[in-house]
């Protein structure tokens, strides 16, 4: 029914942190094709310190996909992001996506704009840095068209970012922007505190949603919290989606239990959902 991601990182990081897996592209590759995933997605705080051509080899060679390349350790990291009042930062913050899109042209990857977008500083200037994030997505999409990548805009929540919180801003957002080769990414983290219609909210994106990260409350894996994960499988479904759903998580009680639990509740979830609905039909 869908298709299956893990996130994870090249270097270790705090482990309240919610990428999954961490270490080396070979060991991380590894535990991934064990457990059944179908693809890693990458989060990474600076694009020109890997060997990409190693990554295609190792994630090819684990018949593995690479989805999605994360850009939010940039601004925790390196403090770059795209509305900020410096315009040295501002530049800089575009030269690195641009960089992230010439990495995901080589490995078929898409990437993801979320909490690198920023905080708006001045709210009674918002239009001006509404301005300034739009004109950089539109910068950024123009150049990964070129290099024929998909751009992802994320719902994100309110305390990391005040603005484009909810699906339907960032549907909006999206379909006015006129870019084709810019989606919708929706989280079920930040759906469960910033949107109040799950489902409705789901059907108004359907038409550019192209990812979606699924972690239980506290960022824990599916199944470790109170999420009702068969709530926004029965959506995806009722929209015809079958893509990426990708795990973000901390990796507790340990990186591969987390792994593991995380993949093994989707299954059997999806298999529980797919019986729901065929029974569903003779009622």
């Amino acid at each position: 029914m869908f298709k299956y991601g893990i996130s994870c990182a090249l270097e270790d990081l705090n482990v309240d942190y919610p990428v999954t897996l961490r270490g080396s592209i070979s060991d991380i590759c590894q535990t991934a094709n064990q457990l059944g995933y179908d693809g890693i997605e990458i989060h990474l705080e600076n694009p020109k310190k890997h060997d990409w051509d190693e990554i295609k080899q190792v994630t090819r060679d684990y018949n593995l996909k690479v989805p999605l390349l994360g850009t939010g350790r940039e601004l925790g990291e390196n403090g770059l992001h795209i509305v900020s009042d410096d315009e040295e930062i501002r530049k800089a913050a575009i030269k690195r996506l641009k960089e992230y899109v010439d990495c995901a042209s080589l490995l078929g990857s898409m990437v993801v704009i979320a909490s690198m977008r920023g905080k708006i500083k001045k709210l009674a200037k918002k239009h001006v840095y509404l301005d300034y994030h739009e004109k950089c997505i539109k910068e950024i999409a123009e150049y990964a068209n070129s290099k024929g990548v998909f751009i992802l805009v994320e719902n994100v929540l309110s305390f990391i970012t005040n603005y484009l919180n909810t699906v339907r801003d960032v549907q909006d957002f999206v379909s006015n922007l006129n870019c084709e080769n810019v989606g919708v990414h929706i989280d079920t983290y930040s759906m469960m505190m910033e949107d109040n219609q799950i489902e409705k909210n789901i059907v108004y994106c359907k038409d550019r949603l192209r990812y979606v990260h699924f972690s239980d409350t506290a960022r824990l894996y599916p199944g470790g919290g109170n999420v009702d994960f068969k709530r926004y499988m029965h959506a995806l479904s009722d929209i015809g989606y079958k893509g990426w759903i990708s795990m973000e998580c901390v990796p507790l009680p340990t990186s591969f239990d987390c792994a593991k639990n995380s993949i093994d509740y989707l299954k059997a979830m999806e298999i529980i959902v797919a019986i729901e609905r065929n029974s569903s039909r003779f009622k």
